[in-house]
């Protein structure tokens, strides 16, 4: 890493609650765009860097909450917005191809798995389930719960787009639905959920790829190149996990009173007052440079 780490970064995994937008909701629903939020993506975009839009939402599909943020302003194509909905789906096409997966959740996960190609197993049916995957929603029948305690009781994997108990978005916190479904389905099966959205292992691979194949030499670019932005040290985790670059900024979950207390890999490598500060940095970089 070298001493300013920004010197190398051209692609960018940008988070949105918290980060991008101010808002109570998961995936930057009912709120306000950060200050700068818009300029700082307006101006990676003009210098002709990848940018991806990443949430641990899942509730709606990603071009629902694309096209949300560009009702304020940030301008992300659907095709650049990851949720932890879609890329779940993502990794079950890989690691469970043609496997008939059992979507405890909304739009956020099923359309997903459908463009993806897989079959979704009917609960109301008894029909038999490979994987369980969980996302959000806004209630979950009980029709649901008991054909994926009973899918996962018999070895099916269970995975959750989520599992931190509380959501910030810079307003207030608030639980975590899916989560905690998640984690009573285990609890009745035995099994612990395995986890595909931030901060983990699986959601930094599917990311590197993406990135990769949008390049223009479609090969996985090198770590240092890339950057991670967000709020809360779930971005950083995702950060380490990819050896990417971490940027935290202090406009959410992370207060200079909880950053003063990490330690470790857990201190990001850049720490700002927002994205606008971000944004400032990184045209003032460029006229010097210039």
């Amino acid at each position: 890493m070298t001493s300013n780490p920004l010197d190398q970064v051209r692609a960018w995994v940008l988070d949105v609650d918290g980060c991008l937008m101010r808002t109570a909701k998961a995936g930057g629903a009912g709120g306000e765009a950060m200050p700068g939020a818009a300029e700082l993506v307006t101006f990676l975009h003009g210098r002709g860097d990848r940018v991806l839009v990443c949430t641990n939402a899942s509730q709606q599909p990603p071009r629902v909450y694309a096209e949300h943020l560009r009702g304020h302003g940030i301008d992300v194509p659907d095709e650049d917005f990851v949720t932890a909905g879609s890329a779940a789906a993502d990794y079950l096409s890989i690691h469970h191809p043609r496997a008939r997966v059992l979507a405890v959740g909304g739009a956020g996960i099923t359309e997903p798995l459908e463009a993806g190609g897989h079959t979704l197993a009917d609960p109301a049916h008894g029909e038999p389930a490979d994987v369980v995957l969980v996302g959000a929603d806004d209630s979950y029948t009980s029709a649901q719960l008991n054909a994926a305690a009973l899918a996962v009781d018999a070895g099916a994997p269970l995975y959750t787009t989520v599992d931190v108990p509380w959501f910030h978005g810079g307003i207030q916190k608030s639980l975590v639905v899916s989560g905690a479904i998640a984690h009573a389905i285990g609890w009745a099966a035995g099994a612990t959920p395995t986890v595909l959205g931030k901060p983990s292992p699986a959601l930094g691979e599917a990311l590197m790829h993406r990135i990769g194949a949008s390049s223009s030499a479609g090969t996985v670019p090198q770590a240092e190149a890339v950057a991670v932005v967000g709020d809360a040290i779930v971005e950083t985790q995702l950060a380490r996990s990819m050896g990417a670059v971490s940027v935290l900024v202090l406009t959410g979950s992370t207060t200079p009173e909880k950053l003063a207390q990490r330690t470790g890999p857990d201190v990001p490598d850049l720490a700002l007052p927002g994205v606008g500060d971000l944004y400032t940095l990184l045209v003032s970089q460029s006229t010097t440079v210039s």
